[in-house]
């Protein structure tokens, strides 16, 4: 069954490029609660302008709030969760707890339309501390996520994800940072892709 919302309007487009950029330039690693949107579901938020025109650039997406390192944008005070109004506030970063347990599948189709999750607020569910629903921009281009199964009809929906490129670098930087600065911690490898399935 396909969890994801499919995306039946244009989606605003970022700049591959600019997005590995991104992460390299915020990649600042720290202890505590965080979003992890990775292997997402997400379904798309409809907005329309005065002259009647749909849109969809932004999801919101079902992330799970763990414990533990992260990689993510912003200094680590910035990203310690908080209360307001009621509810508990905080961002999405990476990491790759489920690395061991999930596949990577890559969508190449340049029109997939995915969310782009990382350091992207997010509010607890207030019913389950385990959860969290986080606002993602939604970019348009092939990506790579930890969600679908290996099923490339998942492609057709909205997943968290990155572009391959920056999806390839978190992994090993993750990885590779927390062997060297933290080697007492356990830490997994690079997930594997998903298997190519013959047409």
């Amino acid at each position: 069954m396909l969890l994801a919302t499919t995306l039946g309007v244009a989606a605003a487009t970022l700049d591959p490029g600019e997005i590995l950029d991104s992460i390299k330039n915020q990649a600042v690693f720290c202890e505590g609660t965080y979003a992890l949107c990775i292997r997402a579901p997400c379904v798309g938020i409809p907005t329309m302008d005065r002259l009647g025109n749909y849109s969809v650039d932004h999801a919101l997406c079902s992330c799970e709030v763990v414990k533990g390192w992260s990689m993510g944008p912003g200094a680590c005070s910035d990203r310690v969760p908080v209360r307001q109004g009621g509810h508990t506030y905080m961002i999405s970063t990476y990491s790759n707890l489920f690395n061991d347990t999930h596949k990577t599948l890559t969508c190449s189709d340049t029109k997939t339309n995915w969310a782009y999750c990382y350091g992207a607020p997010c509010v607890v569910d207030d019913k389950d501390p385990n959860k969290a629903t986080c606002t993602c921009p939604v970019s348009q281009s092939a990506m790579s996520t930890l969600g679908g199964n290996c099923e490339q009809d998942a492609c057709k929906g909205i997943w968290s994800a990155a572009t391959p490129e920056a999806d390839k670098f978190s992994s090993q930087h993750f990885y590779a940072y927390m062997q060297q600065n933290h080697p007492g911690v356990p830490v997994n490898k690079p997930a594997e892709a998903c298997p190519v399935l013959p047409r």
